[in-house]
Parts: C-alpha cells; structure tokens; sequence
C-alpha cells in the first residue's frame, strides 16, 4: 500500500529526531532503545494504554480536551474492558514532533504499553505511526492528516479519533454544488492542513462541474487576515469556502469577514475548525448563520448523550478533539469485552475493526481497507441554544462518507498529496 522507499525516508526521520530528542529532551530514554525488544511485561489482564496529548504548547487546549473525554469514558464506565483492567499512563507530547517521538518511544520500552493514542498533530502522527510501525505496536491515531491511512498508511495504525483533513471536506464541495452555487474562491492556512482541507472542497465541487475562481493562501502565524478578506471581496464568485487552521485565525478571518462586508455579499462554507467551540466562544454572535463541514456537530443525534455527559462533567460542551478520545476509549472496551487474551499489534487493530461500532457518538462508522474511519459527515449552522450558548446544529447530513469520496482509492493514491501546487482542481 505504501512505497517502500518513502518509508525507508520516514524511518531514516524518524531515527534521528528520537535521537536528538533523547539527547536535548530530560527524563527521556536513551536513543539506543530504538532497537529494545519491546515485548509487554507484567501483569496478562492489565491492559496498558499510552496516551499522547499535547498537555503543553502551542495546542495545549487540545490536549486538555483529549484528556478530558478518554477520562470521562472511564469514570462513566468503570476502567475495566471484560477481564481487563485498563490503566493509562499520559504523556505530554508538547505540541512537539520532537517530544512526540521520544515520548512514543518510552511508552514502549519502559511503559510496555499495549497500544498508544494519539498524538493529534500530523507532523507528530506521522513521525509516532512509523515508528510504531517498527516496534509492532498498535497505534489509534487522532489526527486529521491525510497519509497516515493514504499513502503511508500502515496495519498498525487505526484512524479513530479524527477523520482526515479532506476526508470530510468532499461533502462540503459537493453540497455547495447542490445548492446551486457554480463558482467558488477559497482562503486556506499555508500548510499542509489547509491544503488537505482546501483540497477535499475543492476536488468535489469541481468534479461535481463547478469551478473555482481564486485561492488564497496564508501563513500560519498570520495574526490579520484583513487583506485576504478584501481581495475575496471582488472575487465574483457563487460563495467562499474559508478553511483556518482553528486558532487565533480563525477567530480573526470571522472578525474580519464580519468587518468588511464579506458575510453580507458572499455565502460562507468554512471547514470544522473555523467554528469550533473555542471560537465560538470567542467571536460570539458574529459567527450565527455561519455554514461549514464537519464529522462532528455538538448538534447532532449521534452526540447527544456525549455531549449532555460532558456538559454535566465539566460545564462547556466539548469539543471533536475530546468526542475523538472518548470514542476512542468506547472503541477499545467494545473489543477488549469480546476476547478472552491480550491483543497487540496488527491483531488489535483488527479486533477493532471487526467490534461491534452500534451507538458510537460518531454515528454509524465502519472503517476502510486503509484503516479510516467510513462514516457521517454534516453540513452545520451555528445556532443559539436556549440557554443562549452558540453550538453547531445540523443542516444535512452525508452517510459512509469514505476518505476517497466516490474515487477509486489505487487511481486516488496515483496523484500526490493536496498542496498549493496540487489544489485538487
């Protein structure tokens, strides 16, 4: 499924970031660990889960939201899996590929945990995944980056807690298209999840016949996005598809949007991040109406009682990073109550992909030969609640949405990964 080549390259990465990581990295063990066997000790009914979550940096909010929903799975449902005791050891990854890697590789050979969670940023994912990939251990995988389960996907790696960066985003481009609307301009973060993201939207409304006009593109660290705002003011087009990276961005692009007129001339689709609940929170009333795409709406049928618990746990509605982690815990009890001995590795992560998946608050998922999650995605509103909280309601909803949308997977995998030069068009 992979070139052996790119993954000679990413081991090749991989290696030498684990060992400036343990040199530079306290606490951390010796880069000579890489080659430890990393057979699991102690107790056969303890099953031992490493979480990695970036309790510190630059996404430290996602970690807390990690954190919170795989604890709150087990505080609802009592840390036992049939004959298992589930017992988890967190690692803070602080938003670090760096730290990622080097902490993956103590879960292993001093922690002998059974499967590892996380991390959720994709230069992390991709760099932990391959050397999971090498020490034989299961991996469930919370990011949204496109190769983890495309072109380097591997069998030990299992995509639950996310789907991929165009994976949802097809269903945007192809609902825009049934709404009538026959050109597009996009605004996309500068990086690779603003190309993925920009990538799906774009790929499903121009194969469904519409044509994209402009594509804008901004650096990360863009702290005004004014002048992009008012270029898009001219663009001419049927609507705008807007895709933010979900941090002070996004929060600036609605600001701005809202500021200049954009919101009143053009129709919106933003991607899952630009209306996350951090940002709700933040912009207020000025994002209601506002559309955008997502396998997570705080709305939906599917989370409801998630989203009740959680609200009721710790007073906020939660966030998809958090629905990732709890679904991730329910995925894993699910398997572990059906099986009589520990399960590692490859075998692991297909005992999960043959659970049974009914009441997931993701909806009705099934994963792909690629290990993706196949499932809901939803065209989303934001809407006020009752009690006057700004959450995201759902305006339609797409079934067994696949991370290859309507292409042959092999024929997909032949064109290179979404960027500003490969748009998708």
């Amino acid at each position: 499924m992979q070139s052996r080549n790119i993954l000679r390259q990413r081991r090749t990465v991989a290696a030498a970031i684990l060992a400036t990581g343990a040199l530079i990295i306290t606490g951390c063990a010796p880069s000579g660990s890489l080659s430890e066997d990393p057979s699991k000790g102690g107790d056969a009914d303890t099953f031992t889960v490493g979480m990695l979550a970036p309790m510190t940096g630059f996404v430290s909010a996602i970690g807390t939201d990690m954190k919170q929903g795989w604890d709150l799975y087990w505080e609802e449902n009592g840390t036992t899996a049939g004959k298992f005791t589930i017992k988890t050891v967190l690692e803070d990854d602080a938003s670090s590929a760096e730290t990622a890697l080097t902490k993956a590789n103590r879960l292993v050979t001093e922690e002998k945990v059974d499967v590892v969670v996380g991390p959720v940023l994709a230069n992390q994912a991709l760099a932990v995944a391959d050397y999971l990939d090498q020490q034989g251990v299961a991996n469930l995988s919370q990011t949204s980056a496109d190769d983890v389960t495309q072109r380097e996907s591997s069998p030990y790696v299992l995509r639950t807690g996310a789907m991929g960066g165009s994976h949802h985003t097809f269903a945007g481009g192809q609902w825009a298209y049934e709404q009538g609307h026959r050109s597009a301009a996009t605004l996309c973060v500068d990086y690779a999840f603003g190309w993925e993201t920009c990538g799906g939207f774009v790929k499903a409304f121009t194969d469904a016949g519409g044509t994209v006009e402009q594509q804008l593109w901004y650096p990360g660290d863009a702290t005004d996005l004014s002048t992009y705002v008012t270029q898009l003011l001219n663009s001419g087009v049927d609507l705008i598809y807007a895709g933010t990276a979900g941090g002070t961005d996004s929060s600036n692009f609605l600001r701005s949007a809202s500021d200049f007129g954009l919101m009143d001339k053009y129709p919106l689709l933003t991607n899952c991040c630009t209306l996350d609940q951090a940002i709700l929170q933040d912009v207020g009333d000025i994002a209601l109406g506002v559309k955008s795409v997502s396998y997570y709406a705080e709305g939906s049928k599917q989370a409801q009682e998630f989203v009740e618990a959680f609200e009721a746990k710790y007073g906020i509605i939660p966030s998809s990073y958090a629905l990732g982690a709890y679904a991730t815990a329910q995925l894993l009890a699910a398997t572990l109550s059906g099986v009589d001995e520990k399960l590692t590795g490859e075998d692991l992560i297909d005992a999960i992909k043959a659970a049974d998946l009914s009441g997931s608050p993701w909806g009705d998922i099934s994963f792909d030969d690629y290990n993706s999650m196949v499932g809901p995605v939803m065209i989303r509103e934001v809407e006020k609640r009752a009690d006057g909280k700004l959450w995201n309601a759902v305006v339609q909803q797409y079934e067994g949405v696949s991370q290859f949308w309507t292409f042959d997977p092999e024929d997909y995998m032949k064109n290179p990964s979404f960027s500003p030069s490969y748009t998708g068009k």
